[in-house]
């Protein structure tokens, strides 16, 4: 399997620098990390949303919206002692023309930038398919 890595340093990688394309993320393994996987069949925010609440653990008090996501990815502190956590897609949640890939994909990169912030803490990954690297760069 030939990965390919997006470069984790903004000033170079432009507006996505913080995702990696996988050739089949089906095959991905990280034996040190929690990998939650999201599944081509989760498409739309419910099942999106849904699919990362149970292996995430998401608090009672989650609002199932986007500004609950955005605030649950920041935190993950009930985790622990979880250190690093991947999100791996199988496929894009949404049809690229669908503005809410966008805002998806803005709570990840929020995520990841809080998370990144606190290097001793609980660190967030997440993977696309490589055949997604266009759509997700262009979001």
């Amino acid at each position: 399997m030939s990965d390919e890595q997006a470069t984790s340093d903004p000033e170079q990688a432009g507006p996505r620098p913080y995702f990696q394309f996988v050739d089949d993320p089906t095959q991905f393994r990280d034996p040190g990390a929690l990998v939650v996987r999201v599944p081509r069949k989760a498409r739309g925010k419910e099942k999106l949303l849904g699919t990362l609440a149970v292996p995430l653990k998401f608090p009672k008090y989650f609002g199932w919206n986007w500004d609950a996501l955005d605030e649950v990815l920041g935190d993950l502190t009930w985790l622990k002692p979880v250190r690093r956590v991947v999100i791996v897609h199988e496929g894009l949640p949404f049809s690229p023309r669908e503005p809410q890939l966008k805002t998806y994909l803005s709570c990840l990169v929020d995520a990841q930038t809080m998370r990144r912030a606190k290097p001793d803490e609980l660190q967030l990954e997440v993977v696309f398919p490589a055949a997604a690297r266009e759509a997700v760069t262009n979001a």
